[in-house]
């Protein structure tokens, strides 16, 4: 396939940015072109060979989003029709909700647009469908928004490196950046005074700088790791307990999914990749509430190492297959 992505950021570390690094690593037999805002370092900033990146600011795409002045937007409608004409036809657009707007300067057989987990007030113009993560991503849509359920494709952490700040020999772990409250910090707090075993939480240290609750930057029961890199994550994941996911909404919650493929339980309520019913039926996935409360000797009783789990559903061949599927049934 030809593939057009349009996206804000290529590398850097949240989950929108997980999202396009593992997109491009599944489309990494077909043609790609990036166009970005913004390229960051990184893991994630990694792109197969077939991948051309480009900047928004590109002479093929210069103007082409441009919509603030009244002159832009005459010039826009005026060059981007001849500009559709001179592009590449692609047989797919992948538009991230964080990237340049090229529907109208570019030519695709199926336009399926990303929204990373964000509420729309419908589909976007020039677009088929909307492309959602997870089952209950369906809330962020109006009711009669067209969609495809099209879960990111989900690769193992490759290397297992241990922690320069040492864990317990018997700990929790969450991993999460604090930045709003749709994280779950109260419940986390909640949790850590209840705990039976230590609760390790990963997350970048310039984000526990905004913290509202310094109990929590405190807590006897948390040990902080910052920044800890993907191998150590992996470390974490196939050594604790269990995983604790305190957040209240997820486009697919990446950090959820890394502990279904290395740790042997999972703690969630039914968001992101929770919400697939595959998901809630492996061994040692359990289900919260919205109080978020578990029994701990359910978890205390669990083996404490890896279990093998089915998420052959979630690789990139099946998510590969699905957009060729898709590309087929656009054409017939």
């Amino acid at each position: 396939m030809r593939v057009l992505i349009t996206a804000g950021w290529l590398g850097g570390a949240g989950g929108a940015e997980r999202l396009l690094y593992s997109v491009l690593q599944a489309l990494e037999d077909d043609d790609v072109d990036l166009v970005v805002r913004h390229e960051l370092g990184g893991p994630w900033a990694v792109t197969p060979p077939r991948t051309t990146v480009v900047p928004i600011s590109n002479w093929r795409w210069r103007g082409a989003t441009n919509t603030v002045r009244y002159k832009d937007r005459i010039a826009r409608h005026l060059v981007n029709p001849i500009r559709r004409q001179l592009v590449p036809r692609y047989d797919l657009h992948l538009g991230f909700r964080h990237g340049g707007d090229l529907a109208s300067a570019s030519r695709a057989r199926l336009r399926l647009y990303l929204p990373c987990g964000n509420e729309l007030e419908g589909l976007p113009r020039g677009y088929d469908r909307v492309a959602l993560e997870s089952p209950d991503n369906e809330r962020l849509v109006p009711e009669g928004c067209p969609t495809v359920l099209l879960p990111p494709p989900l690769q193992a952490i490759s290397d297992v490196v241990e922690p320069v700040t040492s864990a317990p020999a018997d700990f929790f772990l969450t991993v999460f950046n604090p930045y709003s409250p749709i994280k779950g910090m109260e419940d986390l707090a909640s949790a850590a005074d209840t705990a039976p075993l230590p609760i390790v939480w990963c997350h970048s240290n310039q984000t526990l700088k905004s913290v509202p609750d310094p109990h929590l930057a405190s807590h006897p029961n948390i040990i902080h790791v910052d920044d800890p890199s993907l191998a150590q994550l992996r470390f974490l994941y196939e050594t604790c307990r269990a995983y604790l996911s305190f957040s209240r909404s997820e486009g697919f919650g990446w950090a959820a999914a890394d502990g279904l493929q290395h740790s042997s339980s999972v703690v969630s309520r039914p968001i992101g990749v929770l919400s697939f019913p595959q998901s809630q039926q492996e061994e040692g996935v359990h289900i919260v509430g919205e109080t978020w409360q578990i029994d701990w000797s359910i978890l205390m009783a669990s083996a404490g190492s890896p279990v093998p789990r089915d998420l052959t559903w979630l690789s990139p061949v099946e998510f590969r297959s699905m957009l060729g599927d898709l590309v087929a049934e656009r054409l017939g």
